[in-house]
């Protein structure tokens, strides 16, 4: 009984703390994991700047993509933003 206690703690504390994201290299795939600045449930992060494509600027952002880059700068970079500005988005294209 101890033992699953402490197992299923190890694993709720995982998925609170520890995130990833697929970043895409000479045609393959790998995963980059981090240690997230404040705990949520969400585990797969989308980081938009990942790969080598162009970057967009912020008004041709969807809502989506908006959503998608606020919660990677929260939670990997711990930074909180609204993301109004062109400078807000370069504060979160870091790696």
């Amino acid at each position: 009984m101890k033992k699953s206690l402490v197992i299923i703690t190890l694993i709720l504390l995982t998925a609170l703390f520890v995130g990833y994201y697929e970043v895409l290299e000479d045609a393959e795939t790998r995963s980059v994991v981090f240690i997230k600045q404040s705990p949520t449930f969400q585990v797969k992060f989308r980081h938009l700047f990942a790969n080598d494509a162009d970057d967009k600027p912020l008004r041709q952002l969807s809502n989506e993509e908006r959503q998608a880059v606020i919660d990677y700068c929260k939670y990997r970079l711990g930074v909180t933003t609204d993301l109004k500005t062109q400078d807000e988005l370069e504060v979160c294209k870091q790696r």
